[in-house]
C-alpha cells in the first residue's frame, strides 16, 4: 500500500477529485491526507472525507496574510469538536515569503504545536525560508510527533532535528537532487512520501500533480536505496503505519 501524507485535494473541481481519486485506488493509494490552510478549507475536506473513504484529515492553519488570534480560536474550537475524525495538525508553520507578520506567525505555530500536544496528534509544518527557526522551535517539543513537509532548507539543518521528526519526500524527487540526498543521509524509517497537490508533479509535461503520481517517487526511492520496489513500499508503509496508525 502507498500513502500520500500531505497534499491539497480540496482545490480541484468535484469531477476532478472522483477521477485522481479513481487513479489513486488504481495505483494502490491507501491513504491520502488532505491538510487544510484556514477553517473554510478545513469544513471542506470534511465534506470529502465523508464521500471517499480513503482520505483522511489534517487540521490546521497556515500562515495566511490574514490570519489573526480570533480566526485561531474559531479553528480551535471546531477542531476540539470534531477531533475524533482528524489524524494530524497540519498544513502548520512559518514562512517568511508570505506577509504575515513573523511574530503573529509563531503565535499561532506555537498554539497549534501546543493544541497537537494536548491532543496527541502528529503535526505537518512549512518552513519555508525559516527552517532553521522551524526547527528551533520543534525541537522544545520532543515528545511530539514532527513531520516537515517538503523540508527544502540546508542539508546540515538534519543533523538538529530530534528522533521524533520525519520527512515527507514530495513527487519532483524524481528530479530534486536536494530530496535525493536527504534519502541518502537519514535512516529509511524517518521518511514518508506526498505529492503536495497541486503542487510538485513528477512529470514535466503534466502540471497539476495527483496522488496516483506517487509511483513515480518509489521508483526513484527504490532505486536509491537499492532495495526491491516491494520492500521499498513496505518500508514507507511501516513509518506511516508507524505514525498514524499506532
Amino acid at each position: 500500500m502507498i500513502y500520500d501524507c500531505h497534499c491539497h485535494l480540496d482545490v480541484y473541481s468535484d469531477e476532478k477529485i472522483a477521477k485522481v481519486i479513481k487513479n489513486a485506488i488504481k495505483n494502490k493509494i491507501g491513504v491520502i491526507i488532505i491538510n487544510s490552510v484556514n477553517l473554510k478549507t478545513l469544513k471542506r475536506i470534511f465534506e470529502l472525507a465523508h464521500k471517499y473513504p480513503l482520505i483522511k484529515i489534517a487540521a490546521g492553519l497556515y500562515p495566511e496574510e490574514n490570519l489573526d488570534l480570533k480566526k485561531y480560536h474559531e479553528f480551535e474550537k471546531f477542531v476540539r469538536e470534531h477531533k475524533k475524525h482528524i489524524i494530524a495538525i497540519g498544513e502548520i508553520g512559518l514562512d517568511s515569503t508570505e506577509k504575515l507578520n513573523l511574530k503573529i506567525q509563531e503565535q499561532i505555530f506555537r498554539k497549534q504545536l501546543d493544541l497537537a500536544q494536548e491532543l496527541n496528534l502528529p503535526v505537518m509544518v512549512h518552513s519555508r525560508k525559516q527552517e532553521s527557526e522551524v526547527i528551533e522551535i520543534l525541537n522544545q517539543y520532543p515528545n511530539l510527533i514532527k513531520i516537515l513537509h517538503c523540508f527544502c532548507g540546508k542539508l546540515k539543518l538534519l543533523e538538529q532535528v530530534d528522533k521524533n521528526t520525519y520527512f515527507s519526500i514530495p513527487t519532483n524527487v524524481v528530479r530534486s537532487e536536494h530530496f535525493q540526498k536527504m534519502l541518502l543521509i537519514l535512516p529509511k524509517d524517518r521518511f514518508l512520501t506526498e505529492t503536495d497537490t497541486p503542487f510538485l508533479s513528477p512529470y514535466k509535461d503534466i502540471r497539476e500533480n495527483e496522488s496516483g503520481f506517487i509511483v513515480e517517487s518509489i521508483k526513484i526511492i527504490a532505486k536509491l536505496w537499492k532495495f526491491p520496489k516491494k520492500k521499498t513500499e513496505k518500508q514507507l508503509e511501516d513509518n506511516f503505519k508507524w505514525i498514524f496508525m499506532e
